[in-house]
């Protein structure tokens, strides 16, 4: 009776023993799919971090071109600007120049009928 009882305790704890295995297999073969995806999302999470690493190096590149670009444009404005200044003055001398030889023409003008007017009394004498 003895032996039959401890064979019938034996095979209770062995078969105890194979569900705990089978629960124990269970649980590695959840984490090992647990480890699985979290590494695919670690390498997916990885590429995004160069994509945007490759972007923000991108996007510095173009900026500096951008920021010289900017530079090569203030430049042109200030030619422009120099050079628009310089041409109003050249127009301000000009247009004085031309006042001054209205005037002389004027003055000219006015000198010649004086003396047409003299002539004319000369020969009307």
């Amino acid at each position: 009776m003895d032996l039959e009882r401890s064979k019938r305790k034996l095979e209770g704890d062995l078969k105890l023993a194979q569900e705990s295995i089978m629960d124990l297999e269970n649980d590695k073969q959840q984490a090992d799919e647990k480890i699985k995806k979290k590494e695919f999302e670690t390498t997916q999470l990885l590429s995004k971090i160069e994509d945007e690493q490759s972007l923000g190096a991108q996007l510095q590149k173009k900026i500096k071109e951008l920021q010289a670009r900017i530079e090569e444009l203030e430049e042109e404005i200030e030619a422009e600007r120099a050079a628009r200044a310089k041409v109003e003055k050249q127009r301000a001398d000009l247009s004085r120049e031309l006042e001054e030889i209205s005037e002389r023409l004027e003055e000219a003008g006015g000198a010649t009928a004086a003396q047409i007017e003299m002539n004319k009394k000369r020969e009307a004498e």
